[in-house]
């Protein structure tokens, strides 16, 4: 059960990363690769909690 809700935490961790990434660089605090690179960051957590989720099963 721990693995799953930790799973489910970084799945949401990822999902909030992405917003957080584009208005950085919508109100000019990030420069374009930082962004990309937060967006990144954020799909690669989601996709590591989504294959944690799935073996977890």
């Amino acid at each position: 059960m721990l693995v799953y809700r930790t799973a489910r935490a970084m799945q949401l961790v990822g999902m909030i990363l992405l917003p957080v990434a584009i208005a950085g660089e919508a109100a000019g605090k990030l420069t374009l690769r930082e962004s990309l690179a937060l967006s990144a960051l954020g799909v690669i957590v989601f996709a590591l909690g989504w294959s944690l989720q799935q073996f977890s099963r």
